[in-house]
């Protein structure tokens, strides 16, 4: 291993660990109770987080029955090549 890639490689670790533990300081405590913002940002998350996976989901069936269609029509191609 080059020491400037390990050296570069120690600097990223480090600037990941900062920014987790300046992530971190601003969390509250578990036992103290949710503010009303806190709660509509918390469910506002969660529902773009359930709307993004109902999208990707979408996105997913897509892709398969569109890889199913290019199947079909080549072997159609094919068929009628032949």
């Amino acid at each position: 291993m080059d020491v400037r890639n390990a050296a570069q490689d120690v600097m990223a670790a480090v600037a990941v660990m900062e920014h987790a533990r300046n992530a971190c300081a601003n969390l509250s405590p578990l036992g103290v109770p949710m503010t009303d913002a806190q709660i509509e940002h918390r469910a506002r998350v969660i529902a773009a987080v359930i709307d993004a996976s109902r999208k990707l989901r979408q996105l997913r069936d897509r892709a398969a029955s569109l890889e199913n269609a290019l199947a079909r029509f080549r072997a159609r191609r094919a068929e009628l090549a032949a």
